[in-house]
């Protein structure tokens, strides 16, 4: 059995589900700026971490202190509709007095190569990221590290992904190296289409989200039926 009563926080709605991430984040951030004076905060895609997102444009943090650091980015131009980038700040960052300098973007002026190598050297400068939000697929993948792909094997901070089996092809994700470099995990696997994935994990099904280390998993009922 992969998942124990440790790893897992399980929820009646997905709204719930979202709420307790955004009060876990809210929580983070002041732990981590009250003992190091910065947040460092790994932000996922996807519908459920907006919702968490939008719950958190009211919180009383020093946004100041806070660094934005993406999981995973699509190679499209910045403010394109399709970008998790995009979505983060509407749902959140550009509601926040959080410094421009702060949002540390994942931008694509050439290759998908050179956008890795760029963000690659960007994350070096981190310690330890305090807080990583994931999400996963249902094919288990998570950030945009895909079964199968090459890019699973990637030991650098940032890698370059090629044919994506999602729209579009190109990406660009933290590699497990960076995800793992973390102080605290969180993977938020919510909705009925995670429910077969997630039996198949908990059966030792071998997929990349199971490669992020000591995280917490959190469930809705529709993903994770008890």
């Amino acid at each position: 059995m992969f998942f124990d009563t440790v790893s897992v926080k399980h929820f009646e709605s997905g709204s719930a589900a979202a709420a307790f991430v955004a009060d876990a984040v809210s929580q983070a951030c002041k732990d981590a700026v009250a003992k190091r004076g910065v947040f460092h905060w790994v932000l996922a895609g996807g519908g459920t971490p907006e919702l968490s997102y939008r719950l958190l444009g009211d919180a009383d943090l020093d946004w100041a202190a806070v660094h934005i650091w993406f999981g995973d980015e699509r190679a499209l131009p910045q403010g394109h509709a399709d970008r998790n980038e995009t979505m983060a700040r509407k749902a959140l960052l550009d509601v926040v007095p959080i410094p421009a300098a702060n949002i540390h973007s994942i931008i694509f002026e050439t290759t998908t190569d050179n956008a890795a190598a760029a963000y690659t050297e960007e994350v070096k400068a981190v310690d330890a990221f305090d807080l990583v939000l994931l999400g996963m697929g249902e094919d288990g993948h998570t950030a945009s590290l895909f079964p199968n792909n090459p890019a699973l094997s990637n030991n650098a901070l940032a890698v370059p992904v090629h044919n994506s089996p999602k729209p579009p092809a190109e990406r660009v994700s933290l590699s497990f190296k960076a995800l793992n470099n973390h102080r605290q995990a969180m993977i938020l696997a919510t909705g009925a289409s995670k429910a077969d994935i997630l039996q198949a994990i908990n059966k030792g099904e071998d997929l990349p989200v199971c490669h992020i280390n000591d995280a917490l998993w959190v469930f809705d009922q529709a993903a994770w039926p008890n």
